[in-house]
């Protein structure tokens, strides 16, 4: 398959179109509630591209990271430095997704058990 620039393309991954249609859910949003993996991707190209301000709160307590690359865990030390917190489990889930500061969540699968 050639692109119109002459160029070899391949298809889309569905991992891929599901990151992209994540990323603009996101337009509009301000806080959104990410895990590791596809969510994360999908919440880093919303941010170069529909949402250019949005906060990011990881699964793991990080608020307002500002990684210089996509993590590769929850606890890669780019989201880390340079974040604007760190909280406890208990305040994530106590105070952070409880107290209604977060406009949407993405978890991938790995966060989810199988009976959803």
């Amino acid at each position: 398959m050639s692109g119109q620039s002459g160029e070899e393309t391949r298809p889309v991954t569905p991992s891929e179109l599901l990151s992209v249609v994540a990323a603009r859910e996101l337009a509009g949003r301000r806080t959104v509630f990410a895990g590791i993996g596809l969510p994360t991707l999908a919440t880093e190209l919303a941010r170069l591209t529909v949402a250019p301000g949005i906060e990011v709160v990881y699964e793991s307590g990080v608020c307002g990271a500002h990684p210089s690359h996509l993590p590769e865990t929850i606890a890669d030390a780019v989201l880390i430095t340079g974040a604007e917190a760190v909280v406890s489990m208990a305040t994530l889930f106590g105070s952070v997704l409880q107290g209604g500061h977060i406009d949407v969540g993405f978890l991938g699968a790995a966060q989810i058990d199988r009976w959803g």
